[in-house]
């Protein structure tokens, strides 16, 4: 493991995270077919962080004074660079990932960041989402594998409470434009309320809300 200093929108964080991906990727390709870890696909992304959760935060930064009141909800977690800075913010909430692996990382830093107080980690499968609900949801880079789209949308379905809001980094990539057709498929709206490159960070909701300040509808047609 390794950890390292970032200061995103005046706030310092120190986020842990594996020293290397790789030799986990060799560990996953070395398992047996029938092992549980390579039929359900369990790639070990949880182990690094990526430019959306870090544009996550900056958006966080940015609109800090307007951010959806209530708990929030991180979905694929990993090193839970969102939900810390979210914590940091003042804001209380459940940060969630479907490995063990991302959970213990997300306890670390929440420990490390003096957050744990504000945070809870727990266990979620967006196949089978628990009976709880929150006024806002984070997931950062989870729209990249079509076989998640639909259960992801029900997900957020069954567990954003109403007149909440998703806030959802993608990197840009072409596979999500089937995930975008399949929300606006739905019923689902969504702006763009923070750009950096390629990553954009879309606010989505069900309800027909204000939109923010400079932010734009968006649609990758």
């Amino acid at each position: 493991m390794r950890h390292r200093d970032y200061i995103i929108g005046g706030i310092s964080l120190t986020l842990w995270t594996a020293l290397e991906i790789d030799p986990l990727l060799d560990r996953l390709i070395q398992k047996k077919q029938s092992d549980p870890d390579v039929l359900d696909e369990r790639m070990p992304y949880w182990a690094e962080l990526w430019p959306s959760s870090f544009l996550l935060a900056e958006v966080m930064a940015n609109h800090a004074p307007k951010l959806p009141k209530g708990e929030f909800l991180e979905l694929g977690c990993g090193p839970a660079l969102a939900g810390v800075y979210a914590a940091r913010l003042g804001k209380s909430g459940t940060v969630t990932d479907y490995l063990q692996e991302a959970r213990w990382l997300a306890k670390a830093n929440a420990m490390e960041n003096h957050v744990e107080d504000k945070i809870k980690v727990e266990h979620l499968d967006w196949r089978e989402p628990p009976d709880k609900t929150f006024s806002w949801i984070l997931a950062g880079d989870v729209a990249y594998e079509p076989r998640n789209f639909r259960p992801l949308m029900e997900c957020w379905t069954k567990m954003l409470s109403p007149g909440g809001e998703v806030w959802l980094a993608e990197p840009g990539r072409s596979i999500a434009k089937k995930f975008f057709t399949t929300l606006d498929e739905n019923g689902w709206s969504s702006e763009v309320i923070g750009q950096k490159e390629r990553v954009k960070v879309y606010r989505i909701t069900q309800l027909h809300l204000e939109p923010y300040p400079d932010s734009q509808s968006y649609s990758y047609a």
